[in-house]
């Protein structure tokens, strides 16, 4: 039985961010300080057209209260993603890895992925199948969860 998500993203987010911080770096990565700020700025357009889609179409965009969805996005970036809000985060953890210059740093984004994906997207995926039916699983055939 998938459960309804009680962990809001944001704080996955953080959680994942500090560990990458506190991580030890035996194998340092050196990468141009401006292909972090690029990684950095990308994901932060990708976050921010992904949220501007859930306002134009008032969709429910409360992370934990998946019965107030009254649609799903199809449009803009989401013609491409399922899930570009989490895929922006990982962006933005992949270039917090870079600018830590920790190649073990990216554990916190594999973490990151995992724990999103298992208490957040799939129950998303289960309670969007049972409200909309076969016009989800359509998208969902049509559009890749990630990317």
């Amino acid at each position: 039985m998938i459960q309804k998500p009680i962990v809001p993203p944001p704080v996955i987010f953080i959680g994942c961010a500090l560990i990458m911080l506190c991580l030890p770096n035996p194998y340092p990565v050196t990468i141009n300080i401006v292909i972090t700020y690029l990684i950095a700025l990308a994901s932060s357009f990708v976050g921010f057209f992904s949220v501007w889609q859930f306002y134009k179409n008032k969709a429910n965009i409360h992370p934990i209260h998946l019965e107030k969805s009254k649609v799903f996005v199809v449009s803009g970036i989401y013609r491409f993603s399922r899930n570009p809000m989490y895929l922006s985060l990982t962006g933005l953890l992949v270039a917090w890895a870079f600018y830590l210059q920790s190649a073990v740093s990216f554990l916190g984004v594999f973490l990151f992925i995992y724990f999103i994906t298992q208490w957040q997207i799939k129950p998303e995926e289960y309670w969007l199948e049972k409200k909309f039916g076969e016009s989800y699983l359509a998208y969902k055939k049509k559009v890749r969860r990630w990317i």
